[in-house]
This record gives structure tokens, sequence and C-alpha cells, in this order.
């Protein structure tokens, strides 16, 4: 029998698989983004975590922990060089909420080309003349560029070009094949100068991390939209900021901040073409149940010596 730690709230089913198994499991119940403490953890052998900070410091005072087992796919939250160095295991739930994500990133992009944000709280306010307050735009023959053509970018690529003939245009380094009908680009530049719309799908580590910043938002068409559904840290989130409030970019869908949960003071929450939603991307009960499943199932595979899906230490 194992010692399990859930830092954070899962759906019931990983956490049956692994009761199931015998296993003595342990729902701290805590709230995203805090910074998980080794008298949280004790003398457990393994950590279950969704976007709690897994330290240095952590993992250096449970020496009985043996593996990190990743809710999700990005592993920002989680010290990959101490899990090394410590010996830790770690490992990933992939494929599990790429549809949700990429579905949530798709309805941003539609309601802001549609102008719904503006639009819905005009008639709250003027009534029906709203219809005439804002226009909006067709997707049909328009240009989407894609950052990061993973399991992600790939599905958004799919429906843009097989629901709304759209020109897709993707830029990822890291990938040789992309879905019919998009064009994979060498020059990053490319994909900010001629796209109506830009939506950003790469991981967060110390290569992406503020790598769209005033530069790129400069490159962007006038009136173009931003969507972000990554992680908030890939961008500079103040030089967004100061091309929407000076018009240059024509709206913004944002899943994630640069500080989670965003405060109440940041401008972007008193935008009218700003879509803020809180980490909420992946979460549909679908993803949930299969995140939850993938998760436990790695513990069990791990336990059992078995190889392990989405293993990345």
């Amino acid at each position: 029998m194992a010692k399990i730690v859930i830092t954070e709230q899962i759906d019931p089913a990983g956490v049956a698989l692994l009761t199931a198994a015998g296993h003595k499991v342990t729902e701290l119940g805590l709230g995203g983004g805090v910074e998980i403490t080794p008298e949280q953890v004790g003398d457990a052998d393994i950590l279950l975590v969704r976007i709690a900070e897994v330290t240095r410091r952590l993992l250096e005072g449970c020496p009985k922990l043996k593996l990190v087992s990743k809710h999700g796919v990005g592993v920002d939250n989680i010290d990959m060089d101490a899990a090394k160095e410590c010996g830790i295991a770690v490992t990933i739930a992939p494929g599990a909420n790429s549809t949700s994500v990429a579905e949530h990133a798709f309805a941003m992009l539609i309601a802001l080309a549609k102008n719904l944000p503006t639009v819905c709280g005009k008639y709250r306010e003027i009534g029906f003349a709203a219809k005439n307050c804002a226009p909006g735009i067709e997707l049909t023959g328009k240009t989407l560029g894609i950052i990061g053509c993973g399991r992600i970018g790939s599905r958004i690529a799919k429906m843009a070009h097989g629901g709304f003939d759209m020109k897709v245009l993707a830029y990822d380094p890291y990938i040789t094949e992309v879905p019919e009908g998009t064009e994979l680009v060498s020059d990053r530049d490319r994909v900010f100068a001629e796209s109506d719309f830009v939506t950003l799908h790469p991981l967060l580590n110390k290569e992406t991390a503020g790598s769209v910043g005033a530069r790129e938002f400069a490159l962007m068409k006038p009136g173009a939209i931003f969507i972000n559904c990554g992680r908030g840290p890939l961008i500079d989130e103040e030089a967004l900021i100061a091309a929407l409030q000076n018009g240059h970019i024509g709206g913004a869908g944002l899943d994630v901040t640069a500080v989670e949960p965003c405060p109440p003071e940041n401008p972007l929450f008193h935008m009218p073409n700003v879509l803020l939603t809180p980490h909420y991307a992946p979460t549909t009960k679908e993803a949930a149940v299969a995140t939850s499943r993938i998760a436990a199932q790695n513990v069990l595979d791990f336990l059992a010596g078995k190889p392990v899906e989405g293993r990345l230490v």
C-alpha cells in the first residue's frame, strides 16, 4: 500500500481508482497556485498535483517521495531540475484536456470576432440600439496564426480550416507535420504580421517565457485579435494592455494571466473588448474525468513498474 497525497480537488474517478487498488489517499483540498509544504506531504510516496507549487524545498524535504503525477500537462509549477536531482519521477496526463482547451480558445475567438462582450453589455445599457454599435467580422476567409501546434494547436487548426475555411499559419520549431490546410512556417514574425487572429499554445519554459511582447504586438495587424489559453507568463502582460489601450489590438481572450488569480484592479478586467476567464479552459466534465483517470493510472502503472504514459523524468 502506498501513501498518496492529492493536493487539490480532482474528479472522483481518479480517487476511486487509487482507493480501489488499496492505497491510502489523502486529499488536501488546497487552492490553486499555493505552495505545498513538506509538512502537508509528510511521508507520502506519491504526490498528485494540479497547479499548486511543487518547489525544491518540498522535494528535498520529502525523502520518501517517489513520484509527482501532474493532473494536466504543464509542468511550470514543478521544479523539474530539483525532481531530477532528487530522483523523483514526474508524469503528465497528455491529451486529456486538449479538446476542452481548444474549444475554449475557439469560443473566445468567435465571441470577440462577433463583438459579443461589447454588444451584450450595450444591450443592457441602451436597449435594441446596441445592434448597430459594433459590427462584427466573419471568420470565413480570415487568417489564423497558431504559435505552438501540438495537440491543442492542431485541434484548433482543424476547426479553423475545416469548419470556417480559414487560412492557418503555424509556427512550432519542434514539429515537422501539421494538419491538412495548415501552413507550417519557419518565420515566426509571419504569424503575427499576417494573421487576423493569433492564438498561443506553446509549453512554458525558459525559452518561451515572455516571448510575446511589445515587438510582437506591434507586428500584428491593426484590429487583430489575440488569444492566450496557454500560460500567462508566455506574454508581457503590460505590453498587451498597452496595445489594447492604444487600440492597435482589437480584442483579447485570456484564460491565463501573469498573476493568478488576476487582481481585481488589473485593467484587463475593465476593458469591454477583453474576455478574461480563471484558467477555466480545461474545465469540462469530460476533461475532468479523463485527466483524473490518467493521472491516477500513471500512479498505478508507476507503482507496478509498468511503462507510464507521459513520463518526463
